[in-house]
């Protein structure tokens, strides 16, 4: 409990020297207390499809420390809002959460894309602090999680593409569903899993209470 209290005092403290004061204080006040609502959505992994067009030439890869700190190193880059969103991540995977995907231009090798994926296997790293944010999942199920394309490379369909890619390396592990969840108002990324083949099972409330998330899955 202690390591992690001390955690987010870390973070804490780099947003505030990466995003500055705006930042840090607009996340200060979402923590102490916000409500939103996500749609979840689904994806059978036991029937055929097809790779979607992306207008980007990129490569997924296997994340690597070094990856997580390049994303970090170009957060100040991506605006307030996204700084907070890159910082969550670099949260997410130094919770022990490493099942996790970059993608890169095929041209330049820059970073374009991250995206991580979560099951079973996880267990030990949902139980350190997410058991009320993330889904109770099936052996057979696999849940993507905190996707992010890069603002110099959006709109360019990566998000969809990355979707039906690691979809199919999936159903290849013996992972029959996979679920993403998505805030409601979040429109770009509904379009693209509606485009990935994804159909929405649930809506889930989420209530950020004291620096505590809890969301309330069916």
């Amino acid at each position: 409990m202690l390591r992690r209290a001390l955690r987010k005092v870390y973070y804490a403290m780099l947003l505030m020297n990466t995003g500055g004061a705006i930042a840090f204080f607009v996340q200060l006040r979402r923590q102490i207390y916000s409500k939103a609502t996500f749609l979840g959505l689904e994806k059978r992994l036991d029937t055929n499809w097809v790779d979607l067009p992306c207008r980007l030439q990129y490569h997924l890869l296997p994340a690597s420390e070094d990856d997580i700190e390049e994303m970090l190193e170009k957060a100040r880059d991506e605006g307030s809002e996204s700084v907070h969103e890159l910082l969550q991540r670099k949260w997410f995977y130094d919770c022990g959460f490493h099942d996790c995907y970059v993608g890169r231009t095929a041209y330049a090798g820059e970073l374009c894309y991250i995206q991580w994926l979560v099951s079973r296997k996880d267990g030990e790293a949902v139980n350190s602090g997410f058991q009320s944010r993330l889904p109770s999942l099936k052996e057979d199920e696999i849940l993507i999680e905190n996707a992010f394309t890069f603002q110099k490379y959006r709109g360019n369909g990566v998000y969809p593409s990355a979707l039906i890619r690691l979809a199919e390396s999936s159903r290849g592990k013996g992972f029959k569903r996979m679920l993403v969840y998505v805030k409601e108002d979040n429109i770009a990324s509904l379009k693209g899993c509606e485009k990935a083949g994804f159909k929405v099972f649930e809506r889930v409330p989420e209530v950020k209470l004291l620096f505590s998330t809890r969301r309330k899955h069916s």
